[in-house]
Parts: structure tokens; sequence; C-alpha cells
């Protein structure tokens, strides 16, 4: 899955001067899995280069330093939970055919950063010599959480 901006947000305060950049970045495969990532990264003047201003940023460096904040949350700087586990069942084998795993998470120091994602465990997925039989929840959350933090990666 590719994870591309969808938009740059940049408000001002009442004498023109950036107060906040908010940055949505979005992923969906192409196989028509159903899997996706959501979130807003905010981006903050701490978070510039020396010599640089939220008014005098490339859009570049926004994006940049917004898939480096992201990857950092997927890493452990942002609490991110489990919601849900889905196994879907093959109705002619009877055995589970995939797992799909949705995960949440969100800052609540008042930036409004948050990560959405579903994301669906396949038996390429599976440790070797596991099958789905022999996994628990706690086994899917492993999984779910190592491949939300490999799409986030920053090469």
């Amino acid at each position: 899955m590719e994870i591309n901006v969808t938009s740059i947000n940049q408000t001002f305060d009442n004498v023109e001067q950036t107060s906040q950049i908010i940055v949505t970045l979005n992923g969906n495969p192409s196989d028509y899995s159903g899997d996706y990532l959501s979130s807003n990264v905010s981006v903050t003047s701490k978070d510039l280069p020396d010599g640089t201003s939220l008014d005098n940023v490339l859009d570049g460096v926004i994006e940049t330093l917004a898939r480096k904040k992201l990857e950092a949350y997927t890493t452990g700087a942002m609490p991110i939970r489990v919601s849900s586990i889905d196994r879907v069942y093959d109705q002619q084998t009877k055995l589970i055919a995939n797992v799909v795993v949705s995960l949440v998470g969100n800052l609540t120091d008042g930036s409004g950063d948050y990560i959405n994602c579903r994301t669906t465990i396949s038996k390429k997925d599976l440790p070797s010599g596991k099958s789905f039989a022999i996994m628990t929840a706690a086994d899917f959350k492993v999984l779910a959480k190592a491949k939300l933090v490999e799409l986030t990666k920053v090469a």
C-alpha cells in the first residue's frame, strides 16, 4: 500500500502567522482488500529545521516531517490499540482464510493527530510453522502492529 499526502492544511492566527499545519496521509492498496490507513499528523515549529518557520517551510519538507512523525507514532510515540479482530472463514474449506485487524491511535495533547488502520493478515504473514488454527488474538495484535510499522517506515 502506498501512503499519499491528501492535504496540507495551514491555519493562521489573527496577525496571519501560521498557527498550525495538519498533514493528512492516506493509503489504500490496489488489491481491493478493504485495507486502509488514514491519519492526521501535525507539523509544529519544534519539528522544523533550524532557521525555518511555519510560514516559510516548503511543502516537500512538511511532507517529509509528517512521514517521519507518522513512523514515530507507529513505533511507540502514539498509543495504538487494536479495536477489532475479524476471522474470515472460507465457506468451502470451513477454515480461516484471513484475519482482518483494525487499529486506532490518537494523541491526547490537543493536536488532533490520529491513525486509523485496517490490515489483513493472510497465511503468508504468519510465522513459519504457524497456522490460523493455532494463533491467538494476542498473536494477531502483534502481527497487525508489526505490519503497521512496516507500512509507515520512512526509506
